[in-house]
């Protein structure tokens, strides 16, 4: 395949194109065939090691993306014309290298978008998987209409998709929204981040570690993520404790954000979507009491609206989100 320049890339795009997506973390991955206005034909999900081998990893995903291309093909659908990728970060979207992810730790520079395009003989594009799930409510979910919102991700680790203009703010080294670093106390839960990180008492991995360590006795290790929210969601009260006591540093980076950027929306996704108000309310609640009450107006605060779709429209959303601003 000769190498073509990202804008010839996306000069080429038109409405009819269609799309293999691909989401990937280190808990699923999900392959999908779909088109520029989001519509998904076919998905396969399947779980690849968090330890595993990059090789290794990108053969399996490789050979899930054949059977949906088969199954594809048998339907009479067209071939993709091009790939789109949503990957947990810290990735360099222009180089598609990817830079050892907490869920993906011996991803060590491995050269994704590379690959991929020699594996399909298909053009890649690439976005870090919480700037596409920013892109994915604001054209299609929560956010549309919105030209100044933030996505929390909570999955596995806390960062954010800022669109700031209607467009992705990716900082200077693609690093912008990298916030579950921070640490708000020396000890404490961890997820997949630092002890007292953000991620640590925010994330759904984290508030798992956090309700074990408070109530042992309750949480055996091995909650996962989804347990704890169904106990959250049923009024447990040790569960609605650990909510709480989660939404404590998330009001307090929340409010910070809300300084600087000044958004008109905030959009939470995994698993704040299946918490709905059992988070959004101690959350607002934090914000206020460490000044948000200050605020001259404070933002709507929305879960996603794409909720289980969420993870697959987002695999399209590097393509897509190219092709809409090139209309403009």
């Amino acid at each position: 395949m000769v190498a073509r320049s990202l804008a010839n890339i996306i000069n080429d795009l038109t409405v009819s194109t269609k799309i293999l997506g691909f989401h990937i973390s280190g808990f699923k991955t999900v392959v999908v065939y779909g088109d520029m206005n989001g519509f998904i034909y076919e998905r396969i999900q399947s779980e690849i090691s968090s330890q595993m081998d990059f090789l290794e990893a990108f053969d399996s995903i490789c050979s899930q993306a054949d059977k949906l291309l088969k199954i594809c093909r048998a339907q009479g659908l067209s071939n993709p014309e091009v790939i789109s990728v949503a990957i947990s970060g810290p990735v360099d979207v222009s180089t598609g290298v990817v830079l050892a992810p907490l869920d993906l730790p011996t991803w060590q520079d491995a050269q994704l978008k590379g690959r991929l395009s020699v594996r399909f003989n298909l053009p890649v594009l690439i976005e870090h998987r919480s700037n596409a799930a920013a892109l994915a409510e604001y054209h299609f979910g929560a956010g549309v209409g919105v030209d100044r919102l933030i996505f929390f991700d909570l999955e596995p680790v806390v960062s954010l998709g800022l669109i700031l203009g209607g467009s992705i703010y990716h900082g200077a080294n693609d690093a912008a929204g990298e916030i579950g670093h921070m640490r708000f106390t020396s000890k404490g839960p961890s997820g997949l981040g630092l002890p007292g990180s953000l991620t640590g008492y925010a994330s759904g991995l984290g508030m798992a570690d956090l309700a074990q360590q408070r109530y042992p006795r309750r949480w055996p290790r091995g909650l996962s993520p989804y347990q704890f929210v169904k106990a959250a969601n049923a009024g447990e009260t040790e569960a609605l404790a650990i909510v709480n006591e989660a939404a404590d540093p998330l009001g307090q980076a929340l409010l910070w954000l809300i300084y600087s950027i000044d958004p008109e929306m905030v959009i939470f996704g995994h698993p704040g979507d299946l918490l709905g108000e059992v988070l959004l309310q101690p959350l607002r609640e934090a914000v206020l009491r460490y000044g948000g009450a200050e605020a001259r107006q404070l933002p709507r605060l929305n879960v996603s609206k794409l909720g289980p779709k969420l993870d697959d429209t987002a695999a399209l959303m590097a393509v897509i989100d190219a092709f809409k601003k090139r209309e403009v």
